[in-house]
């Protein structure tokens, strides 16, 4: 099976994904992936970089990490549906990806907006945009829009699963909960 996992940043859709890791499943960061093709083509040197590349960069490097990830099976694919760029929202799984990928369930991870702000603030393993909350709330939006898109666009259920402070088991728990459900959840 594979599972695209999708948040905004500051969501702690990482935090939800270590939690998976654990329970046994193989998580590929497509970030990670877009990454080490930008690194090869001299285009960035790390994650934050590669958001504000020009935008035909950013779909270069988009499709030919979707074509390395498209050949594992039974994966978790860690991404973003929407990637906030100053021209505006792009789609983080653009056509050409979508079919590559072929995924047969989207998970959107979310969180309130105040935490979402919070967790930002006090993060500083990276270089966060300092959103404001309607900016916040603007991107889970539009994230969520890209999410039931890409789910009508493919034919693949979209499930939302809420990742609140201190109950990151119980999101994780949701999530497994469907990828296997002779684990006690349903299909």
């Amino acid at each position: 099976m594979k599972v695209i996992i999708g948040g905004i940043p500051g969501v702690g859709k990482t935090t939800v994904l270590d939690e998976l890791v654990k329970e046994g499943f193989r998580v590929e960061n497509y970030g990670d992936a877009m990454l080490k093709e930008a690194i090869s083509r001299d285009y960035a040197k790390n994650r934050d970089e590669l958001r504000k590349l020009p935008v035909e960069k950013q779909k270069e490097i988009q499709k030919v990490a979707a074509d390395k990830l498209a050949q594992i099976s039974d994966v978790i694919i860690d991404t973003h549906f929407s990637i906030n760029t100053k021209g505006g929202y792009l789609p983080g799984l653009p056509v050409k990806v979508l079919e590559a990928i072929n995924p047969d369930l989207f998970v959107s991870i979310e969180a309130d907006p105040l935490e979402i702000f919070e967790r930002r603030k006090n993060d500083p393993r990276r270089n966060r945009d300092k959103d404001s909350l309607e900016r916040i709330r603007a991107h889970l939006d539009a994230n969520r829009s890209y999410g039931i898109t890409y789910s009508a666009m493919t034919g693949s259920p979209f499930l939302v699963v809420m990742n609140e402070n201190g109950k990151v088991k119980e999101a994780s728990a949701k999530i497994i909960s469907i990828i296997r459900p002779n684990d006690g959840g349903e299909q």
